[in-house]
């Protein structure tokens, strides 16, 4: 349980702790009177309390003073400098064989562990894979799962069982079988058309007991992204290295990634990065297709 005191000197009664406090724990009975904390036991050591005082009448004990630092409004970007970031962001496949040091990789990391999470959870846990020959092997046992999929598919049997249990997704699968042939084919011709060649891999994990840990991670993922593309360091999402480990009615290849490069047991892989330093660097930015709107 987290202590939580209120400098009765400091406040100045605005209430501002009470109204954004997601958990209910701070109250303000009438206006202008100093809010009241109860049920300090549901925190969730969100920090919203210690971030909205202005007078930092709040103490707790998760936040250090050395851990609050007031904003500086100068410093941050304009929406246009945000929107410039979002659009010139792009998957790169291609990398330079230059490996990237190790405090590149921290600070996408420090980026990545600032975002939002359910219940503040803060769930998502990182683990970076360098070693070239692990890396290689991860791509090689995407390509054998890829295989088995294509003999199972090949199996009538299968595909009868498959399409009595879940018809829709069972002709999905049916659907990308060319597809993975074709990415077999790469494979055994010398190309790596599941990392492309990335110096290393950022794999998102969380344990397996902790809710919407999956969203927890894609929004670290995607906050990693972000910060990789403002390093000028190239990365893709990895959806391959996910699909194994998701296999329906597979079991067996459940774990073999998550094994092989050291997912804790107990514990999910939801999401990898490859990264590097990209070759070429692109130069325009293109338009997307217009957002589907509904208003209600």
């Amino acid at each position: 349980m987290y202590t939580i005191t209120i400098d009765r000197s400091r406040c100045k009664k605005d209430g501002l702790c009470a109204r954004v406090c997601p958990k209910g724990i701070f109250v303000q009975r009438e206006k202008l009177t100093i809010p009241e904390l109860i049920y300090e036991e549901g925190c969730i050591a969100c920090g919203q309390c210690v971030a909205i005082c202005p007078q930092s009448a709040i103490c707790h004990s998760e936040f250090s003073s050395t851990a609050i630092r007031t904003i500086q409004v100068e410093e941050m970007p304009t929406e246009e400098q945000v929107m410039t970031l979002l659009k010139t962001r792009r998957s790169i496949r291609a990398f330079r064989d230059k490996p990237l040091a190790k405090e590149t990789i921290e600070r996408i990391i420090d980026g990545a562990r600032f975002a939002p999470s359910g219940h503040n959870s803060q769930s998502t846990e990182y683990l970076i894979v360098q070693d070239k020959a692990v890396v290689n092997q991860v791509s090689a046992t995407v390509i054998e799962y890829l295989k088995f999929e294509i003999r199972r598919f090949g199996n009538p049997l299968f595909r009868t069982l498959a399409s009595l249990a879940d018809r829709e997704k069972a002709e999905s699968g049916l659907h990308e079988i060319p597809g993975f042939k074709q990415m077999v084919r790469l494979f055994e011709s010398g190309a790596d058309p599941i990392l492309h060649g990335a110096p290393v891999l950022l794999v998102f994990h969380a344990p397996r007991t902790v809710g919407f840990a999956d969203v927890n991670a894609q929004l670290a993922l995607q906050n990693a992204s972000l910060v990789a593309h403002s390093l000028g360091i190239g990365h893709f999402y990895t959806g391959w290295v996910l699909a194994p480990c998701r296999a329906p009615r597979a079991r067996a290849w459940n774990r073999r990634i998550p094994g092989l490069i050291g997912i804790p047991p107990g514990h999910r892989l939801h999401g990898a990065l490859a990264l590097g330093y990209p070759i070429p660097k692109f130069k325009n930015m293109i338009e997307r297709k217009p957002p589907q709107i509904r208003w209600v």
